[in-house]
């Protein structure tokens, strides 16, 4: 997931907003480009969640009232559950949206994002933005919207140095879900990571959005012995993630080979796996909770489906008391410009800490 930040993807792609999708009173004016964003921003200090409110706090200030309005959402709204990774054409979602920002009101944005995620997990954003980029300019990309524009950010809860708030940050392969609790940032469940394209080189540089997650999962099966192979492989793969947008408070039943029976060189294999998506959070929280992971380890399962060289279809999955990880690596492309070049799905999921302990209350609200 490490990129040269230097080197981000350039695209030519200057907006136009037009009239009827304003978020604000405003009218309508050209963007700057929006991909390569701004380089990771540590003005506000180490990453956390006081960082967090800092930026908040700086990003309100640049947003009229009528934007404001917009943007901060009750804590336990409905709103909050109803992220997706869906394109913008398939779903609406709540809060601001970035084409509908000033230049100004969007570095400021970024600046938020790089207050409340670790570098790997700002550069996330950014390789996802990249491939929207990419996709931007596919022919089925008017009608679905594939644009780095449309992304929205939204606040559960008044940002606060005290008590609970949190923030959602997605559009097409990305849903960020971040809880804050007395100016400590508390969970990072549910946050989606995908990709389309998964491979693929533009303007001389070379991106491989999520390979990564992928790559720790293949390798940690090729230490497998054959008889935990035969133990963890699925008899079906799936057309998607089970447990992704919509699915709030579904528990899988276990499957695959039990992590209690791993070696200690294949446990450390599979806390860095879970790392890839853990370390999206600034260490704050990420250390704590690989804590947590590591005291469950021996009551974790690993399972996988598809063909060992990681070609073709392949799926795993990590579960355990607390943790729901599912990677999915789909062989066919939704655009027409993308065929062969890969696409992801992934979910991370901290089943005891959603929404920073608010999903009950979301699942209830009207």
């Amino acid at each position: 997931m490490r990129i040269n930040m230097q080197k981000f993807l350039i695209v030519g792609l200057f907006w136009a907003l037009s009239s009827g999708a304003l978020a604000h009173q405003t009218a309508a004016h050209k963007h700057a480009p929006l991909v390569p964003i701004p380089e990771y921003d540590k003005s506000y200090g180490v990453a956390g969640g006081a960082s967090a409110y800092q930026g908040a706090m700086a990003f309100l200030s640049v947003l009229s009232e009528d934007e404001k309005a917009k943007i901060i959402y009750a804590i336990d709204a409905k709103a909050r559950a109803g992220w997706s990774n869906l394109p913008a054409k398939m779903v609406k979602r709540g809060g601001l949206k970035l084409g509908d920002l000033s230049d100004q009101q969007i570095a400021v944005l970024f600046n938020f994002l790089s207050a409340s995620l670790s570098e790997d997990g700002y550069q996330t954003v950014a390789e996802t933005l990249a491939a929207e980029a990419v996709l931007s300019m596919d022919k089925k990309a008017k009608r679905l919207q594939w644009n780095p524009k449309n992304y929205w950010l939204g606040f559960y809860g008044t940002p606060s140095s005290k008590g609970q708030w949190g923030w959602q940050f997605g559009g097409h392969h990305l849903g960020i879900n971040m809880a804050i609790e007395n100016g400590v940032i508390s969970s990072l469940s549910p946050t989606f990571v995908g990709t389309e394209p998964a491979t693929f080189e533009y303007k001389g540089q070379r991106y491989e959005p999520v390979r990564d997650m992928h790559k720790a999962g293949l390798d940690l099966l090729h230490t497998l012995s054959a008889s935990q192979q035969l133990s963890a492989a699925l008899s079906e793969g799936f057309r998607d993630i089970i447990t992704g947008p919509g699915e709030d408070g579904f528990i899988p039943d276990l499957q695959g080979t039990r992590v209690a029976d791993f070696s200690p060189e294949q446990k450390t294999m599979l806390l860095n796996t879970i790392r890839q998506w853990v370390d999206i959070q600034p260490d704050e929280n990420a250390t704590l909770r690989m804590v947590e992971l590591t005291a469950e380890l021996d009551d974790m399962y690993f399972a996988w489906y598809g063909e060992k060289d990681g070609t073709g279809d392949n799926y795993f999955r990590i579960q355990g008391p607390t943790l729901i990880i599912e990677m999915l690596s789909q062989a066919n492309n939704v655009g027409a410009s993308t065929q062969g070049l890969g696409h992801y799905h992934t979910i991370y999921r901290n089943v005891t800490n959603e929404y920073g302990g608010q999903k009950k209350s979301i699942t209830l609200t009207p």
